[in-house]
C-alpha cells in the first residue's frame, strides 16, 4: 500500500480511537485484531489487509465508505 495512504489510514484510526475513548486494547477487543498489529498500523509500520480495515470500521460502528472518508 502507498505510504501516504498508510499514514492517512493510521491517522484516521488513531483519531477515531480517541474520539470513541478507546485504548488500543479496547479497539483490539472490539475489532478482534491483536493490539500489537493495531499499534503497527497506527505507526504505519505494517501494510494493512483489507479485511482488517473492515473489522476496524465495524468496531467504530462505521461503514467502509464512512471510515475511509479522509
Amino acid at each position: 500500500m502507498d505510504k501516504i495512504l498508510l499514514r492517512k489510514l493510521a491517522k484516521r484510526i488513531k483519531e477515531l480511537r480517541k474520539e470513541h475513548g478507546f485504548s488500543q486494547d479496547d479497539l483490539s477487543y472490539h475489532s478482534g485484531i491483536a493490539r500489537s498489529t493495531l499499534g503497527n498500523i497506527e505507526t504505519s509500520k505494517n501494510d494493512v489487509v483489507f479485511t482488517k480495515i473492515k473489522k476496524v470500521a465495524n468496531a467504530f460502528g462505521l461503514s467502509l465508505s464512512e471510515f475511509l472518508n479522509f
